[in-house]
């Protein structure tokens, strides 16, 4: 076992056997404001008032955000408008700031990013190319799955079943990830139903393995984070040495907003032009229905409210908001069961008070 595999499940062991008896006590700082400090990392901070925001919403937002009865695991929430920091508050340490973390299923949107950059530059040759295609051998015992595409996996409807909850401990435990996301059960046809699973995500990370030649993680570097100035980082591979293509990146919060800024601005991230736009309006265009919710390429999408947002176990997010030129970036503790999450849809309550401070 790596050291920091050692380390990530010392953490989560201790985490879990004092989570009773840290209950009691208060997780979170008192709360002293959201005005942003320079740490010499290349953002521009701004206030509230100059990005034309209401700072009592905000006030009211970040309040919230601190109470231990609503988002007790909470540790971060940054705000970006207008590609400056205007708000921005660590409730748990300071030093947050400077720290990697899990970002959980928010990982999922780096890999359909990173899918469109590979389709843009010819590494992956289309959404309709299909998997055992790019990596036959794997099929040999699989053939009612060769005609699983990328769009496919792309959008969760390969047709494979796999519970994330109830097979996520043997999904980082086996020694092949492709092997056993494909032995997955196929109860649907390809590209006829929706079904959230991280073996889709794998099958699309080593897609781009096998015809970059190096890890996802690796053509990551390359493409996105040397571009995006990300050079603080962590992403996890299984036993095979497949990047994770679901999970287990690990972040600074103001590099996850690096990220969605870039995103805000059709990929472009000062004067690089990191990905088209095309592509970009492709990943977040609406490829399936969810009654009210929509699904891009592994980003989720909110028509009402015209934004879209990654989002991981926890309370990781990354949201993005092009018509107030906004960005929202929240943290927390990743690895806590879902009724230590959050109450009473906190969520949507702190991101609608933080997108009503737009004028």
């Amino acid at each position: 076992m790596s050291t920091y595999r050692y380390k990530s499940f010392l953490t989560v062991v201790i985490m879990f056997t004092c989570f009773s008896c840290m209950k009691d006590e208060p997780f979170k700082r008192p709360y002293s404001g959201f005005t942003p400090v320079d740490i010499g990392d290349g953002w521009i901070l701004s206030s509230p008032g100059r990005e034309n925001m209401d700072s009592l919403k905000l006030d009211e937002a970040f309040r919230y955000f601190y109470r231990d009865d609503k988002f007790l695991l909470g540790r971060s929430m940054t705000i970006i408008r207008n590609g400056k920091i205007v708000a921005e508050s660590y409730s748990r340490e300071q030093n947050d700031i400077h720290q990697i973390q899990n970002i959980k299923s928010a990982t999922k949107s780096f890999t359909g990013i990173l899918a469109c950059i590979a389709l843009q530059k010819g590494i992956l040759d289309s959404v309709k190319q299909k998997f055992s295609d790019i990596f036959p051998e794997y099929f040999v015992n699989h053939q009612d799955k060769k005609s699983i595409t990328i769009e496919n996996a792309l959008t969760m409807r390969t047709g494979l079943v796999r519970d994330n909850k109830d097979d996520g401990y043997n999904f980082f435990m086996t020694d092949n990830t492709v092997e056993f996301s494909l032995a997955s059960p196929l109860k649907y046809p390809a590209g006829s139903m929706f079904y959230y699973s991280d073996v889709n995500n794998q099958l699309v990370s080593y897609a781009i393995q096998r015809k970059y030649g190096k890890p996802m993680s690796e053509f990551a570097k390359e493409y996105l984070f040397d571009p995006l100035g990300i050079d603080d980082w962590y992403w996890q591979a299984g036993k095979d040495g497949v990047t994770y293509g679901a999970s287990n990146l690990n972040l600074k919060p103001r590099d996850m907003a690096r990220f969605g800024q870039m995103l805000l601005q059709n990929g472009k991230w000062g004067d690089k032009q990191i990905i088209d736009s095309a592509w970009v309006s492709e990943a977040i265009k609406l490829h399936v229905d969810l009654q009210g919710w929509g699904y891009g390429y592994y980003i989720w999408l909110n028509p009402v409210d015209k934004v879209y947002w990654a989002a991981g176990h926890g309370g990781q997010t990354i949201m993005v908001a092009p018509e107030k030129s906004l960005v929202i970036v929240v943290t927390a503790w990743p690895y806590v069961r879902d009724d230590e999450r959050w109450k009473d849809n906190f969520e949507f309550y702190l991101y609608k008070k933080v997108l009503e401070s737009c004028r």
